[in-house]
């Protein structure tokens, strides 16, 4: 269980259970998900998905290499840029604050509301 002090200041604690994929296979597999979290030596512990006796020990700033670890179950990585990072990255990255995080969302939710407003009626003036 996680304490509020580990909720508010301890950005690691927000891998817990999230799900990366390796851009090399280790132990035959490459989608993984966190099992287990080490604090004190930054580590993080994996299990294959398809395999959960395969667990493979790797650092928080492995993890972070976007060169070797994204983020979820992908198997296509061409729509992938070395740069991208998602909010979510970001916050654990300590990079975005959570107030940041949630005013970017908002506003990404706004803009897709408007544009389907938009589509909405740009369609009806196409069919009157």
């Amino acid at each position: 269980m996680r304490s509020n002090y580990d909720k508010l200041y301890n950005r690691i604690s927000k891998l817990d259970k999230s799900k990366w994929t390796s851009l090399e296979k280790l132990n035959g597999w490459k989608h993984y998900e966190v099992i287990n979290i080490d604090k004190r030596n930054n580590q993080i512990e994996l299990f294959a998905v398809c395999d959960k006796e395969k667990r493979v020990l790797v650092t928080k700033d492995n993890l972070k290499n976007k060169n070797l670890w994204k983020r979820g179950w992908n198997s296509s990585f061409d729509q992938y840029d070395a740069d991208d990072s998602t909010l979510f990255d970001k916050l654990i990255d300590g990079t975005l604050t959570m107030g940041q995080a949630t005013r970017e969302v908002r506003q990404i939710a706004r803009r897709k509301a408007e544009q389907r407003l938009l589509r909405r009626s740009h369609n009806e003036k196409d069919v009157s």
